[in-house]
């Protein structure tokens, strides 16, 4: 698999909404799920776990509930001057049905010290630790010519996406990403310049 460098990664990282139905191999998947569990953690605790779904119909089914929460809270129409980055949104919502791969990004609060089976979750508990690792994640599919896509709207059932993959009581699913070949390209992103969204020694200075 052809790689790239850290920085063209993170320099033409994007959010990928419109995906090629080539399948993504089992080698690549495995390959950024490795990344992403290379990340630091609170204590060393390693709480993440990484759902992949290959499978067409389950894909199907959690493509259309995502798709159906997305589009029930925007409107099923685009609103009057809806942003570029929202009708990119919506595109996905209405084809996240027909990605060739996604990644459930879990929390797994099994593995909190002093865990005992059965306790409720406190929700967002490993979020520090999740997102360094998720970013790992994107980066290294980055590298390998792959989209993804930082997406949290299938919470809202995630009880029922959670028994339909018969996860257990205890992993908390914290993000949903896509993953394929892009249709379209990468970067260059268009952020703010640095000196807008940094300081030095004083807030405001760049001395």
């Amino acid at each position: 698999m052809q790689e790239m460098g850290l920085f063209e990664a993170m320099y033409t990282q994007r959010q990928i909404t419109r995906f090629k139905p080539d399948p993504v191999p089992r080698e690549a998947i495995d390959k950024v799920i490795e990344a992403a569990t290379k990340a630091p953690s609170g204590g060393n605790n390693q709480p993440w776990h990484f759902f992949a779904i290959t499978d067409k119909e389950l894909i199907s089914k959690i493509g259309a509930i995502y798709g159906e929460l997305w589009l029930g809270a925007r409107g099923a129409q685009p609103q009057p001057g809806e942003s570029s980055a929202y009708q990119a949104a919506r595109y996905l919502a209405n084809h996240m049905h027909e990605v060739p791969a996604m990644v459930l990004i879990c929390a797994d609060h099994s593995q909190a010290p002093g865990y005992t089976p059965g306790e409720p979750m406190e929700r967002g508990r490993y979020g520090s630790s999740i997102w360094l690792a998720a970013q790992n994640l994107f980066l290294a599919a980055r590298a390998l010519g792959l989209g993804t896509r930082l997406t949290t709207t299938h919470i809202r059932r995630e009880q029922e996406i959670k028994d339909m993959l018969g996860m257990p009581e205890y992993v908390e699913t914290m993000a949903l990403t896509p993953l394929g070949y892009l249709r379209g390209r990468f970067g260059p992103t268009d952020r703010r310049p640095v000196s807008e969204v940094s300081s030095y020694n004083r807030w405001g200075s760049q001395g």
